[in-house]
């Protein structure tokens, strides 16, 4: 299909995006292939576009649940020295700080004339930009929407005195810039600020907003700042390209969340995450959100002598809508139903495959849908997804009741705070558990985030562990009152799961610039990385370690070494 028609269909609001995953060999199971525009994710995976004559209403039912795009929010230096970085970057044998490597974020963008990403001639460190938002540069090879802007295109505008003339891509947001100079930007002596691989090469793709369609199914405020699952997954191989072509280890910062998917790392994007991971030469850090003090998970356990459990869930006044999503393991099966403020109660739903349900509670005016996924595709979990439309503000209660029991856990998650506007949450949260999708993909670093003043992890950092118990997050690095650059070009301080993940993706950069200049190694894992970073893990504040909240202890890239040399 030609480009131009293809990038149409793409852009364009009137069509529908799918993930077709690598264990589908015919994307005719969603439209016929002569009616699609097809784009490679990597690793067998596909994005597939389709008109919406043929997919009018797009429900988990008809196409599956990991096919429809999720949606992802952004998970917003004395913090290098308490993570062991400024150590290992002046101590004389190493002086490690990222040469040779490439960090690659897939985010809002980046302030591409600030200083701090040029070279000591004036040029740009800046490998390459993919600026899905922008239809009228160059596209990436084997792309077929956005512009591309290599360094020799940046460095062209950087000498010119209209730059953005030239490369017109800016980071409205700053939270990219903010990312990426923690990760990588150079030293700046008047401001005592230096990067954590100031070396290194960078990668940047800013992600165009997710299409009002998926705004819709997943009841996400119309002004909210959101990503598509396939954008994401696309710019993830962009920046793996892109290092190919340089020839550089490639390290990938996704500071993304999302509360929908099963917190047990099997969403689309997790598991495209893991074939990275385990790809020779790639390091994948992913960030762990911030939502264990917003209330926004419930965590029960079913007994075959009890009826039902309720969770009691607040609804603020303001809302137009917000999604939860129930999961739990088979061989657990069960139903739910609602009550609404007024009391007025639904039946309890029966289970059939793939059924929906919508029901109208009369005296609250307010719709809701209930779909269930009995049998979700390379999962072992049922799935009962809620959507709320115009919810009556006061105390909900989800009924849960159970058809087969095993160890009869289930759990409740409902929206982040970034997609709703009034306050949505539970009287009886569990913080646990509380990690965002990317943070439970299971073989990539997660990291949580602490206060380094006072020795204290965040009280909204992302709790593990995951759903299936696997070990998450596995460390957890500085992210509270972090200085980097803005996007006005001023140094100014974030706090955040993001700048965790930035820090110990740079800190990732250094081990992989010091392995490779290691006798007889012929390339990098992240499991090669993550197990360098467990081996200097600080501990001694909680008396049990790993923890949901510290997970093996706090990062400290010099004891790592120190330790690797010792043994």
């Amino acid at each position: 299909m030609p480009e131009e028609e293809c990038r149409e269909k793409i852009l364009s609001q009137s069509y529908r995006d799918f993930i077709i995953p690598d264990y589908r060999s015919d994307i005719d199971v969603i439209v016929p292939q002569s009616q699609a525009c097809v784009q490679e994710l990597g690793f067998g995976y596909r994005a597939v576009y389709i008109n919406e004559t043929f997919a009018p209403e797009v429900t988990i039912e008809r196409y599956g649940y990991n096919n429809i795009p999720g949606c992802y929010a952004l998970t917003d230096t004395d913090a290098i020295n308490k993570a062991g970085i400024s150590a290992v970057q002046n101590y004389p044998t190493l002086q490690l700080l990222g040469s040779g490597v490439m960090i690659g974020f897939v985010d809002t963008g980046i302030d591409y004339q600030n200083r701090i990403f040029r070279d000591i001639n004036g040029g740009s460190r800046i490998a390459g930009i993919w600026d899905q938002t922008i239809q009228d540069g160059a596209l990436p090879q084997g792309f077929a929407y956005g512009s591309e802007y290599t360094k020799e295109t940046i460095d062209q505008a950087l000498r010119s005195e209209n730059p953005l003339g030239i490369v017109p891509s800016i980071d409205t947001n700053g939270h990219g810039t903010f990312l990426a100079s923690i990760a990588a930007g150079n030293r700046d002596l008047e401001n005592q600020f230096q990067g954590a691989a100031p070396k290194a090469v960078i990668g940047m793709v800013k992600l165009k907003e997710a299409k009002d369609y998926l705004k819709e199914i997943y009841a996400i405020k119309k002004n909210a700042v959101c990503f598509q699952e396939n954008d994401i997954m696309q710019g993830i191989y962009y920046l793996h390209q892109l290092a190919r072509r340089q020839n550089l280890p490639l390290v990938l910062c996704l500071a993304l969340g999302s509360n929908f998917g099963g917190h047990n790392g099997t969403t689309m994007l997790s598991r495209i995450l893991d074939r990275y991971a385990n790809t020779l030469n790639r390091c994948v850090v992913t960030s762990v959100g911030n939502e264990a003090a917003q209330r926004h998970h419930y965590y029960g356990v079913l007994s075959s002598d009890v009826h039902a459990e309720e969770a009691e869930i607040r609804v603020e006044s303001g809302n137009e809508g917000f999604v939860m999503e129930l999961w739990t393991k088979i061989p657990n099966v069960v139903t739910t139903y609602l009550v609404s403020p007024s009391g007025e109660r639904s039946p309890a739903i029966s289970i059939r495959q793939g059924s929906r349900f919508d029901y109208t509670f009369t005296f609250d005016r307010t719709r809701v849908e209930i779909e269930y996924r009995f049998l979700l595709e390379n999962n072992d979990s049922q799935l009962i997804f809620y959507r709320f439309t115009n919810p009556a503000a006061g105390i909900w209660r989800v009924g849960v009741e159970p058809l087969h029991i095993s160890d009869g856990e289930f759990h409740i998650w409902s929206s982040m705070k970034e997609f709703i506007d009034g306050d949505v949450y539970f009287l009886e949260a569990n913080p646990d558990v509380t990690l965002t999708d990317t943070g439970t993909t299971r073989d990539a670093i997660t990291v949580s985030y602490y206060n380094a003043v006072e020795n204290s992890i965040d009280i909204n950092s992302g709790r593990g562990y995951t759903r299936g118990r696997l070990i998450k997050p596995e460390f957890t690095a500085p992210g509270v009152q972090v200085t980097g650059t803005g996007i006005d070009g001023r140094f100014v301080k974030r706090s955040g799961s993001s700048i965790a993940a930035g820090i110990t993706a740079g800190a990732a950069a250094l081990i992989m610039e010091w392995l490779m200049q290691q006798p007889n190694v012929t390339g990098v894992t992240t499991s090669q990385v993550k197990n360098i970073l467990l081996l200097g893990v600080e501990q001694g504040i909680l008396p049990e370690y790993p923890n949901r909240e510290w997970g093996y202890g706090r990062i400290d890239l010099y004891q790592s070494l120190d330790r690797l040399r010792s043994l």
